[in-house]
C-alpha cells in the first residue's frame, strides 16, 4: 500500500479525532458516574437516492413525509443516528428549477449528521458541490481523491466521527467511512469531475485506517456509508465487482448502501447491509444492543427493518415546498395519459418504452419545426434518441403536469444534433443494445436485428417510410450527455455537429413539456410512436 498516501489518510482522519465535536472518553454530566452494567440501543437510521423529491405524488411521498417519518423514529430511540447516502439533490425538475431547495432546511430538521457522495452530486458541477452543497452539509467520500497524486482533497473528509451519548452517561465512538461508485467515471459530464479520481473502494487507504482506529481502540464502530448499489437478487448482495470485498475487511460493524434504488436488508459475511429504496420511499434502520461491563462495550447487531414512509407530513417542509409550487406554476396541465406509461429499470430498462417513444419524438419534432434548418436538410431522415438513464420517471394514468413531464428529464443538458451515416446509426443502435445501463430509446423507427438480437440489420423511417441504407445521410438528435462518452458511448460517432441547431441552446426538458402542450390529444401506450422490432430467424 502507498505509505504517501497512509500517511495522509491517517493525518486526515487524526484531524478528526482531535476535534473537540468529536473528543474521546466517557461523558459524565453533573458528576454522573455512568452504569458500568448497563444495556442500551443505538439505531442508524437512513435514506438514500432523494433525488430532490420534494413534491408528493402518488407513490413519492414527498420531503414534509420523509422529514416526519425520521422524527417520529427518532422520538422512539434518542440514540438515533440519521444519515444518508448520496444522490440527495438531483434528480428532480422541481430541485433542478429550485437550486436543491429545501434541502437545508429538510436536513437541518432531521438533524442529518453526514451524507456519502452519490454520482448525481456532480450533475450541477463540482463549483456548485464545493461552494454550496459541501457547505451546508458533512460530505464524506474516502475514495475520491487528487487525480494528480491521490491526495486527499481540502473540501472532503475521508470518515466523520459521531459520539454518541448514552443513556446512562456514557458514550459511543462510532467512525462513518464514506465511499462512491466508481462508476462514476462514466456517468458524470467529464468537465463535473475535473482533476479528482474514484479509486477502487476496497483498496482506498482510508478505510484501511479506519478500521486500524478501532484495533487501537480509538473508535467502537465502523459504518460504511456507501453510495454503491446492493441488490437482495444478487448473490453477493453488493453489485460492483470492485465492491464486493468490502464486508469482509476486518473491523467492519455495518453496510448502509445506496444507488440502486433497491429496498435490501441482508447480512454478508454476518455483517447487515440495508438500502432504503429511492425518492424517500424507505427509511433503513439497523439496531445495536450496547452492553457495558466494567467500562468496556460490547456491541451487537439485533436486527433492522425497512420502514415504508407514509403518513402525516411535516408542517414546516410542506409551507417551503408549498411555496416554491406556486412560484413556478408547476402544476400547470400539459395533457392527459389514458394509461400508465412506465419507464423504469427496475422493470423494462432492456426494452424500448412508451416514454422513451414520447421523448425522442419530441427531439426529432423540434429539428424539423425549425424552418431553415428543417428546409436545409429536409429529405434526410430525423432520428430521436435518449440514454435509458436520462429518463427518471414514468408517466402515469391521469393529468400530465409541468412538474411531471419535467421529472422524466430532470437533468439539465442541451439537444445536439450530427450528422450520422446509416452505417453509423445501426452501430449507434445496436450498442444501445448491449449498453449495460438501459436500452438507447428511439421512436418512428423500424429496426431490423440479426438473430442474435443485437446487430441491426436495417433502419427504417416510419414518418417517410423510407429505409436509411448504409450509405445515405441522416440526422440524430439527442440530448449531450452520451456525446462526450457518459454511458460508454462510442464518442467518434460524435464528430459532425449541425452547429446551426445546436447554437440554438435548446434544452430536452423544455422541449419535452413544449411538445406535450402542443401535442393536441392525449398520450397512451398504444398512441406511443414506439420503434417497430423484427429479429431475423436463426438459420
Amino acid at each position: 500500500m502507498n505509505r504517501t498516501l497512509l500517511k495522509k489518510a491517517a493525518l486526515c482522519c487524526g484531524l478528526l479525532i482531535a476535534s473537540p465535536f468529536i473528543a474521546f472518553g466517557q461523558i459524565h454530566e453533573g458528576g454522573h458516574r455512568p452504569d458500568w452494567n448497563a444495556i442500551d440501543t443505538i439505531s442508524f437510521l437512513s435514506f438514500n437516492d432523494f433525488h430532490g423529491a420534494f413534491v408528493k405524488d402518488r407513490n413519492v411521498p414527498g420531503a414534509a413525509e420523509l422529514v416526519q417519518a425520521v422524527l417520529d423514529e427518532k422520538a422512539k430511540n434518542k440514540n438515533t443516528v440519521v444519515v444518508s447516502v448520496g444522490d440527495n439533490f438531483s434528480g428532480s425538475y422541481f430541485s433542478r428549477i429550485t437550486r436543491g431547495n429545501p434541502l437545508p432546511e429538510m436536513f437541518r430538521e432531521m438533524d442529518v449528521k453526514m451524507s456519502a457522495i452519490g454520482n448525481h452530486e456532480f450533475d450541477w458541477g463540482l463549483p456548485y458541490l464545493v461552494d454550496t452543497v459541501a457547505v451546508c452539509m458533512d460530505y464524506i467520500a474516502a475514495n475520491i481523491v487528487a487525480k494528480d497524486d491521490h491526495a486527499p482533497l481540502e473540501w472532503l473528509e475521508p470518515c466523520k466521527m459521531v459520539v454518541q451519548p448514552l443513556k446512562n452517561g456514557g458514550s459511543v465512538k462510532i467512525a462513518f467511512v464514506g465511499l462512491t461508485t466508481t462508476d462514476t467515471a462514466v456517468k458524470t459530464r467529464s468537465e463535473n469531475i475535473r482533476g479528482i479520481d474514484f479509486v477502487n473502494p476496497v483498496d482506498a487507504a482510508r478505510v484501511q485506517v479506519a478500521t486500524g482506529l478501532k484495533k487501537e481502540g480509538k473508535v467502537d464502530m465502523v459504518v460504511l456509508l456507501m453510495h454503491i448499489g446492493t441488490d437482495m437478487s444478487n448473490p453477493d448482495v453488493i453489485e460492483e465487482e470492485n465492491a464486493k470485498r468490502l464486508p469482509w475487511i476486518e473491523g467492519v460493524d455495518a453496510i448502509i448502501s445506496g444507488h440502486s434504488h433497491k429496498v435490501v436488508l441482508a447480512e454478508v459475511n454476518h455483517l447487515p447491509v440495508i438500502q432504503a429504496g429511492v425518492n424517500g420511499t424507505h427509511l433503513g434502520k439497523l439496531n445495536f444492543e450496547v452492553k457495558q461491563d466494567a467500562g468496556k462495550y460490547t456491541i451487537q447487531y439485533i436486527g433492522g427493518d425497512t420502514i415504508r414512509v407514509a403518513g402525516k407530513g411535516n408542517s414546516v417542509i410542506d409551507s417551503l415546498v408549498n411555496k416554491e409550487m406556486d412560484k413556478y406554476g408547476f402544476e400547470e396541465v400539459l395533457t392527459t395519459a389514458e394509461n400508465d406509461l412506465i419507464h423504469d429499470r427496475n422493470i423494462n430498462k432492456k426494452d424500448y418504452t412508451t416514454v422513451g417513444a414520447y421523448v425522442t419524438a419530441s427531439y426529432a419534432d423540434t429539428f424539423r419545426k425549425y424552418s431553415q434548418i428543417s428546409k436545409k436538410y429536409g429529405k434526410q431522415s430525423v432520428v430521436g434518441v435518449n440514454h435509458y438513464g436520462g429518463l427518471r420517471a414514468s408517466i402515469l394514468k391521469g393529468e400530465v403536469t409541468k412538474l411531471r413531464a419535467g421529472n422524466v428529464l430532470p437533468f439539465q443538458g442541451h439537444l445536439l444534433a450530427f450528422h450520422f451515416s446509416g452505417k453509423e446509426l445501426k452501430k449507434l443502435l445496436a450498442d444501445g443494445r448491449i449498453n449495460k445501463n438501459g436500452f438507447l430509446q428511439t421512436s418512428h423507427l423500424a429496426i431490423g436485428l440479426a438473430s442474435d438480437g443485437v446487430t441491426v440489420t436495417s433502419v427504417t423511417d416510419l414518418v417517410t417510410g423510407k429505409k436509411i441504407k448504409d450509405t445515405d445521410k441522416c440526422i440524430v438528435v439527442l440530448d449531450s450527455f452520451i456525446t462526450d462518452g457518459g454511458d460508454g458511448y462510442d464518442a467518434g460517432l460524435f464528430q459532425k455537429p449541425i452547429k446551426e441547431f445546436n447554437d440554438l441552446n435548446l434544452e430536452p426538458t423544455v422541449v419535452f413539456i413544449d411538445y406535450l402542450r402542443n401535442l393536441g390529444g392525449t398520450v397512451s401506450v398504444g398512441k406511443a410512436p414506439l420503434p417497430e422490432v423484427v429479429i431475423e430467424k436463426a438459420r
